[in-house]
């Protein structure tokens, strides 16, 4: 029972109804059965109005508002709704609260962030062109810098330039003169090398004949001296078979023959070498070392001029080598040098037509043109000014887009900076 009466009063309280609790107790002591029904049936969203919904209705009263509605309206055309059709467009009317509700509590939020997203912009682009003003004066300051230090630059490059033309027109005719005076003191070599050389004496004539003769008749000596040992062995076997009055005679027999011939022919194939040793040793050698004795002289004479001639001749080719190196160096430099004129001269000339088409202020056109023509007065005819900002930027391999506007510049600049970082060195 109390908790009934409790739901009862909270829903009065709810919808701002006026009640007494005394009354209300004692009716509900009274016939709780009908009351409860009485709850049932008529507290509830269906059959009451929200604070808000009563506030909504005094207020149309006050304006009469309601009462020109009420006017307006053909009551008898409406239809009698029963309680579930009643509940039905309740429920539905309650969720369309909900959702205008929810959607405006949303819209409320996006608001809410709209406004700090305009405000953190406002400050965000506030800050922003203070950071870009200070850099653009930042840029600036940094320009100016830079295009003194490539002033300077260019006036140290094409002293440079100069000088390297003077010094090669002049190292040229030195290696010349170098050239000429090396290759003369070599040919002179040579030609005392040549008159040494015919002046050796290549060995007598008349030794290498008597040496050829000498082996003639040392080669004769052995095969007459192997004839006759091998004639003087068939005699004796001859005279071994013929001689029947021997001693032993009786006992000789076909075998002891044949021992015999296979004795004398193992002889036959000693005899010569035998007599080529005999001959060289009592004939040959003893000759030739006589004449080996008589030309040791000359010979030596000789062997040490072809000695000093063949370090002569290696001393001119190792050196005829560095030379060759040298002069391959020397080439290659001069090539270097060239290609570095040519491309100074044309950076110059490229910098002086920018100069050229890029307007500039009076005083500084002035004090360029007085320090140009104070530093270069004889070399003003050849070159010219080049800009200093395109030079930087042709040397750093970068070149920014047409037509566009600094803003533009600046973050494409900064791109090239960040890509570049990245990158490993």
């Amino acid at each position: 029972m109390l908790n009934n009466l409790e739901y009862l009063w909270q829903t009065l309280q709810g919808y701002g109804v006026q009640f007494d609790k005394n009354l209300i107790k004692n009716e509900y002591e009274r016939n709780p059965t009908v009351v409860e029904a009485w709850i049932s049936k008529y507290l509830g969203p269906e059959t009451l109005l929200t604070r808000d919904e009563i506030a909504l209705y005094n207020e149309l009263v006050k304006s009469g508002q309601a009462k020109k509605l009420e006017e307006a309206q053909d009551l008898s055309a409406i239809c009698d709704l029963n309680d579930d059709q009643l509940k039905t467009a309740i429920e539905e009317l309650q969720r369309s609260t909900a959702a205008i509700k929810k959607q405006s509590e949303t819209l409320r939020q996006q608001q809410s962030a709209l406004a700090l997203l305009v405000k953190s912009n406002t400050r965000n682009s506030k800050a922003r062109s203070e950071a870009n003003s200070r850099q653009l004066q930042k840029w600036e300051a940094e320009k100016e810098q830079v295009n003194s230090a490539l002033e300077e630059l260019s006036q140290g490059l094409m002293y440079q330039i100069s000088d390297m033309e003077q010094q090669s027109k002049s190292s040229h005719s030195d290696v010349k003169q170098t050239v000429d005076g090396i290759l003369k003191g070599d040919d002179k070599l040579l030609a005392s090398l040549q008159k040494l050389a015919a002046d050796l004496d290549p060995g007598s004539k008349e030794d290498d004949e008597l040496i050829d003769r000498i082996r003639d008749l040392c080669a004769r000596y052995i095969k007459h001296t192997v004839d006759g040992m091998r004639t003087k062995l068939d005699r004796i076997y001859l005279e071994a078979l013929g001689d029947p009055a021997g001693p032993n005679s009786n006992n000789v027999n076909e075998q002891e023959i044949k021992d015999l011939q296979e004795e004398l022919e193992s002889l036959y194939s000693e005899v010569l070498p035998v007599a080529q040793m005999s001959a060289e040793q009592q004939y040959l050698e003893p000759a030739l070392r006589e004449i080996t004795l008589r030309g040791n002289q000359g010979q030596e004479r000789s062997y040490q001029a072809m000695k000093y001639i063949q370090e002569c001749l290696n001393f001119l080719v190792k050196r005829t080598k560095v030379y060759a190196e040298h002069l391959e160096q020397y080439q290659c430099h001069q090539m270097a040098v060239k290609f570095a004129i040519e491309c100074g001269k044309k950076e110059l000339q490229l910098q002086a037509s920018a100069q050229a088409s890029k307007p500039a202020s009076h005083g500084r056109k002035q004090s360029i043109t007085q320090s140009i023509s104070r530093k270069t007065r004889r070399r003003s005819s050849m070159f010219e000014e080049m800009d200093a900002e395109q030079q930087m930027l042709r040397n750093l391999g970068i070149a920014l887009p047409t037509e566009s506007d600094p803003d533009e510049s600046h973050g494409y600049l900064e791109g090239v900076l960040r890509e570049r970082a990245a990158k490993p060195i």
